[in-house]
């Protein structure tokens, strides 16, 4: 009798630590559970922050781009009237500045 009241009280310990190592289990996974969601939520946000700078990015590169063509432009219009002035019987309606140059 005193064996099986022995048996009984070890499984009654171990079954009290069982349900106390559940629960502990069951707080940590509704933590960890809260945690992956805000880290989910700041890579989302991440996300959108990253495409909106990578959007902004690429609008400043066609902006200078297109400062760049117009300066090469204003340049090269520049530099006909200059050419102009120098070479004032000089035909240059031929210059073009979308023409390119091959093996001069």
């Amino acid at each position: 009798m005193d064996r099986l009241q022995a048996e009984i009280n070890l499984f009654s310990s171990l079954h009290e630590k069982i349900k106390h190592l559940h629960a502990q289990n069951t707080q940590k996974a509704l933590a960890l559970s809260e945690v992956r969601n805000k880290l989910l939520g700041e890579v989302e946000n991440l996300k959108k922050e990253m495409a909106q700078k990578e959007e902004n990015a690429n609008k400043m590169v066609e902006s200078l781009k297109d400062d760049a063509t117009q300066a090469f432009l204003a340049g090269f219009e520049m530099a006909l009237e200059k050419a102009t002035v120098v070479y004032p019987t000089m035909d240059l309606s031929a210059l073009d500045p979308g023409k390119t140059v091959v093996d001069s």
